[in-house]
């Protein structure tokens, strides 16, 4: 691992924790939520881009990171799934839909759409992000779907070492 992605996924590490934190309490709005679950991923998928050296700066870093997952077979070995090809793409390629709405959360991507940190539309804002019901968060936390996805998101934020 280089300089770089450890100081990524130091960061990311850590804004992964303050959601853990964020999650057991009842009173949190899911914008905050969102906001450090952004964050992270973006972090994790940056740290995984700057492996070569300085990237660009976009904030659609994460997509890119999970889809390459699905032929390392680093990280599928880590993660309890060697052997198990098939149900390893499966579970990354049903992992991308949620993981393009995350991502989709930055302000920068969002622009006048929902985002977990500032007021919408950018120039004459109506709908503040704690005075609404992000659907996916709902998804995150009330499917199967969402939970796989932060079993999967668990398993690679502790053993990213191995395989970034």
């Amino acid at each position: 691992m280089t300089e770089f992605q450890r100081l990524f996924l130091v960061q990311a590490r850590d804004d992964f924790a303050i959601l853990a934190l964020l999650r057991k309490q009842t009173r949190i709005h899911p914008c905050h939520l969102l906001h450090y679950l952004q964050m992270a991923t973006e972090l994790l998928g940056k740290a995984h881009a700057w492996k070569d050296g300085p990237r660009t700066h976009t904030h659609r870093a994460f997509v890119p990171f999970l889809r390459s997952l699905g032929t390392n077979r680093k990280a599928q070995a880590r993660l309890g799934r060697e052997g198990h090809n098939e149900s390893w793409r499966q579970l990354i390629k049903s992992s991308l839909s949620l993981a393009e709405r995350v991502e989709a959360l930055a302000p920068a991507i969002a622009r006048d759409a929902p985002n977990p940190e500032y007021p919408w539309p950018r120039d004459a804002p109506v709908a503040a992000p704690v005075e609404h019901t992000f659907d996916v968060w709902q998804e995150l936390e009330a499917t199967p779907g969402g939970r796989r996805f932060f079993q999967l998101l668990n398993g690679l934020f502790g053993a990213a070492e191995a395989f970034l």
